[in-house]
């Protein structure tokens, strides 16, 4: 199950805020099973151009989904957060 993060990409040091998410990924990152959503964050924006509008994080598969709009077009960027490395992609 997907679960929205409500990420706005201007906030300050942003990171997932939705109810019981928030808690979940930081006990991972503290756990070392997953990356800082942060760092992943930054790491797929710096690649992607385009402008971030928001991502999810997905418990079941610990994916984080980045999404951005690049020339009129949603662009999906799904990335493993135990690796960091991009799963998948997609634009629509």
């Amino acid at each position: 199950m997907l679960v929205a993060l409500a990420v706005a990409a201007a906030a300050p040091l942003a990171a997932p805020v939705a109810a019981g998410v928030e808690d979940q990924v930081r006990g991972l990152v503290l756990a070392g099973e997953i990356m800082p959503f942060e760092t992943i964050r930054k790491q797929v924006a710096s690649r992607v151009k385009g402008d971030y509008i928001g991502a999810e994080f997905d418990a079941a598969t610990l994916t984080y989904r980045f999404r951005f709009l690049v020339d009129g077009s949603v662009k999906n960027v799904v990335v493993d957060a135990r690796t960091g490395k991009r799963a998948r992609s997609a634009s629509y």
